[in-house]
């Protein structure tokens, strides 16, 4: 065994195990996959006007490509196995643009269409990055104070969307409903005592068994199925490519996309970082290139698959300090379990019926989460006056952008809508913009 400064590994990245070893290691990656992908894909799916086939078609893609792009990142990019999948920036950002698209009267089907050509631009940008070799410039761009505004502000801009998930009001016209808050609140309680009580791997699947409590609940009550199999047009589906249309060139669309996909090397960064530092590994400059040049390519694959954007799971380092075995043979073949169901048309109409309350319930503890870890960046930053101006004056424009009506923003030039109305983005950018240019060798 290889012992690091805090963590025993059974199995390194290289070692050899036994069939019956891939295999069980191999399902929890599995089932880690699942848990960690099953929810965004259908809160966004909705948002974006999309029904329940389009919705289960759609996470079957998200499926397919978190087994592709996980095999691809692990076996040419930055090496480690790590999970990608549906970020919580993209759903933030998404949810965001939905909104203020349903405001002013836009096309849900266009937004579809230019969220295709973005992401395709965005991620082909980002691989272009990735070749330069100027990452390890822009990766000392995102400190501990930058990424902890980040990590607050997405789940702040969420938390309308909580809420109405919580009373149930997810649809347009739809009013509170006790069910369907009730369903919200146990499927809270559940993951919370998971997290509490549970044992190491029930901590890892928190999410999927307390979507599977709450949802049980919900179906109880009348607010929920476990899926209408009489949709399906057959057993099997591929991926289908482009399945929003052909994409469409849209300024303002783009541009939030390459800023998202910019602002998103925070969390990308921070995942290599983590696995590292768990392995006892020193991160090189070429396997950054190289994670770049990867995360670039799996932007541009969720253009062409049309579904939310991926980033690298922080959790997978969870999975290899709880079990000690860091080898990539079960994670490919936990890869390729994904790629396998993703032909499968039942699971995915399955996971597309996951009620909205419950979903949002699970998402809240998730984000929850995610605040405490922004807080935690915030402790290391070693806050001075300057870098309080930065954070303050970011942090409150930011949140009274998410304060404002939609529509506020429709007399703006269509270019900056998407951009200016999207607190986080502009958030994070003023963070970075302010820190840096209130630098100084002082504390004031």
């Amino acid at each position: 065994m290889r012992t690091t400064d805090d963590l025993t590994l059974k199995y390194g990245l290289d070692a050899r195990l036994t069939p019956g070893q891939t295999v069980v290691y191999g399902l929890q990656h599995m089932v880690l996959f699942t848990a960690n992908s099953a929810i965004m894909p259908v809160i966004i799916a909705m948002s974006l006007g999309l029904e329940s086939v389009a919705i289960s078609e759609m996470l079957l893609r998200t499926f397919f490509l978190c087994g592709v792009l996980s095999i691809l990142q692990t076996r040419f990019g930055h090496g480690y196995p790590i999970i990608d999948g549906p970020s919580g920036l993209w759903l933030s950002v998404w949810i965001s643009l939905a909104a203020v698209t349903s405001a002013m009267g836009g096309d849900l089907a266009a937004l579809r269409a230019h969220l295709e050509f973005g992401m395709i631009v965005a991620g082909a940008l980002v691989v272009a990055l990735g070749f330069s070799g100027f990452m390890k410039h822009i990766a000392k761009l995102f400190t501990p104070m930058v990424n902890g505004v980040f990590l607050i502000l997405m789940p702040v801009q969420l938390s309308k969307s909580f809420v109405a998930g919580m009373l149930g009001m997810v649809y347009e016209g739809s009013e509170p409903d006790m069910r369907a808050f009730a369903a919200f609140w146990i499927t809270v309680a559940a993951m919370i005592i998971i997290n509490i009580f549970g044992t190491p791997f029930l901590r890892t699947i928190a999410i999927l068994l307390s979507i599977a409590v709450g949802w049980v609940f919900a179906v109880g009550v009348g607010i929920g199925n476990f899926g209408d199999m009489a949709e399906l047009r057959s057993i099997f589906v591929l991926p289908e490519v482009f399945a929003w249309g052909t994409p469409v060139f849209d300024p303002g669309i783009l541009l939030t996309c390459i800023l998202g996909a910019f602002l998103l090397f925070a969390n990308v960064i921070g995942s290599f970082l983590g696995m590292a530092g768990a392995l006892g590994e020193e991160f090189t400059e070429r396997q950054l290139n190289r994670g770049t040049v990867f995360f670039g390519i799996s932007t541009m694959m969720t253009g062409f698959f049309a579904t939310i954007g991926f980033v690298q799971f922080a959790t997978s380092i969870g999975i290899v300090r709880m079990t000690g075995v860091a080898s990539r043979r079960p994670f490919y073949f936990g890869s390729a379990a994904m790629i396998v169901l993703s032909v499968l048309a039942p699971v995915g109409m399955f996971f597309a019926a996951i009620p909205p309350p419950v979903g949002y319930g699970a998402l809240l503890v998730l984000f929850g989460v995610i605040v405490k870890q922004g807080v935690d960046h915030l402790k290391k930053a070693e806050l001075t006056e300057r870098k309080g101006f930065a954070l303050g004056i970011s942090m409150l424009t930011a949140t009274g952008i998410m304060m404002q009506p939609f529509g506020a923003f429709s007399h703006l030039p269509a270019i900056v809508v998407p951009f200016i109305s999207n607190g986080l983005l502009v958030g994070i950018i003023l963070a970075i913009a302010l820190e840096q240019a209130l630098k100084g060798k002082t504390n004031v």
